[in-house]
């Protein structure tokens, strides 16, 4: 979830701006929408590499992937997403219907950054490191399926996971104690 910062800065955002409740159109297309993939989030991947550093002889020399969940899409965890916002997620729509979105539309509010960040008390240039670029390749052009293989590490006998919308719910909630989004 190495964007979870920059879609949690959107949505905080989003929500300053348009109010709760506001209709968060999804910044992808019907493709990004639809494809499958896997997250991980920061605890199960420490708690896989506190597993994998008690058994050496088992690890050394391999490779493992570690997710969440064996499979989701954003058609399933944006309208959560949003609504830990108090937002109402939707899926795409034609890029001709409202405007700019997602990092475009976070882009259009640089005017407005230093203002948002002194009224929320949120550390100063936070917006500008977001990984804005990650998030406009994973919602905008990774239209394809994008699943890990967890046999591995299940063999190993890590079985640890979590919801996705969890793992992201946690990482909001580090960025609020943070002080990165309101």
């Amino acid at each position: 979830m190495g964007f979870a910062q920059a879609v949690g800065i959107f949505l905080a955002m989003y929500k300053s701006i348009n109010g709760e409740g506001a209709e968060v159109v999804f910044p992808g297309n019907e493709l990004t929408w639809k494809a499958t993939h896997c997250d991980t989030s920061q605890d199960v991947l420490a708690r896989f590499h506190i597993f994998a550093s008690l058994r050496p002889e088992m690890v050394s020399g391999k490779a493992f992937n570690v997710a969440d969940e064996a499979r989701v899409n954003w058609e399933g965890i944006w309208p959560a997403l949003c609504q830990y916002f108090g937002l109402i997620g939707v899926g795409p729509k034609p890029e001709e219907e409202g405007g700019p979105r997602g990092v475009a539309w976070v882009m259009a509010q640089q005017g407005n950054w230093k203002a948002w960040v002194e009224e929320n008390g949120l550390q100063e240039g936070i917006i500008e490191k977001a990984s804005w670029e990650m998030m406009g390749l994973v919602f905008g052009y990774l239209a394809f399926d994008k699943e890990y293989d967890l046999s591995a590490s299940r063999e190993l006998g890590f079985e640890e996971s979590t919801s996705t919308i969890d793992g992201y719910i946690t990482a909001f909630e580090r960025m609020r104690m943070a002080k990165i989004i309101p």
